[in-house]
C-alpha cells in the first residue's frame, strides 16, 4: 500500500460540481471508459478495478480515495447551453447500429430530455485528491483515462491537461476527507448522511446510510 497526492492540471474551465466529488468516481468513470475502449462484454463491470485499496466497516466498504479539492481561480462565469433533442436523430442512430438498444424517447424527461440550460464554470488551476494505492501501475494506467471532470466533457469543459502521481504520507490520513460506511473507525469528521460510498454514484437507488465529511 503506498499512500499518494494526485494533482491534475486543467485546460479548460469546468463546470462547477453541485456537490461533493470523490476522486474513485471519476476514475471508476475512466476504468469503464477503458474497458469499452479493449472491447469488454460488459464494461460495467471493471468500474472497480482502479488500484486503490479498499477501507472496510462491517458490510459496507469504500476506497481509500479522498474528495476532490479545486484551487480555484478567477471569477464565476455562467454558460447557457441549449440541449436539442429530435426523435429521428435516436431512430437513425438505433438504425445505424450506434445504440446497443432503441432508448425509450421523452422529450420532457430522462436522457432525451430537450432543455434550455444554464450552469456555472470556473478555471480551476489544479484538481487534488488523495489515496492509498495497491496497484500502482493500474491505478497510474487509469487516470491516463481521465480527460475530463465534471459535466459537459463532450464540450471539452473541464479537460485535463496533466496529471501527477506523488508519493505522500498525509495521504495515510486525508484519504478519509470523503463518505465513509457507518461504523468506521476513521469517521471523526464526519456526519451520519444518505449518499453513495462507491460507484455509481449517481445512481440513488443505491445510495445508503454514510458518515459524510463535514469539515
Amino acid at each position: 500500500m503506498e499512500p499518494v497526492r494526485v494533482t491534475f492540471e486543467m485546460r479548460c474551465p469546468m463546470v462547477i460540481p453541485y456537490g461533493d466529488k470523490h476522486l474513485d468516481a471519476v476514475m471508476s468513470w475512466a476504468a469503464v471508459r477503458r474497458a469499452e475502449f479493449n472491447g469488454e462484454d460488459d464494461p460495467w463491470s471493471h468500474q472497480h478495478h482502479i488500484g486503490v485499496g479498499r477501507h472496510e466497516a462491517g458490510e459496507d466498504w469504500c476506497f481509500q480515495a479522498s474528495l476532490l479539492e479545486f484551487d480555484w481561480i478567477g471569477q464565476r462565469g455562467q454558460l447557457h447551453y441549449i440541449k436539442r433533442s429530435k426523435l429521428e436523430d435516436y431512430a437513425d442512430a438505433h438504425m445505424d447500429g450506434l445504440l446497443d438498444r432503441r432508448p425509450p424517447f421523452d422529450g420532457q424527461r430522462g436522457s432525451t430530455k430537450a432543455g434550455s440550460y444554464l450552469v456555472p464554470t470556473r478555471w480551476a488551476k489544479a484538481v487534488r485528491a488523495y489515496a492509498v494505492v495497491e496497484d500502482m501501475d493500474l491505478f497510474k494506467k487509469t487516470l491516463n483515462w481521465v480527460t475530463h471532470i465534471g459535466k459537459l466533457h463532450h464540450k471539452d469543459h473541464g479537460a485535463v491537461a496533466s496529471v501527477d502521481v506523488a508519493v505522500d504520507e498525509s495521504a495515510l490520513e486525508k484519504w478519509s476527507v470523503r463518505n465513509l460506511p457507518l461504523g468506521s473507525a476513521v469517521a471523526t469528521r464526519h456526519v451520519p448522511a444518505v449518499d453513495g460510498l462507491k460507484s455509481p454514484y449517481w445512481k440513488r437507488e443505491l445510495h445508503t446510510d454514510v458518515m459524510a465529511f463535514a469539515g
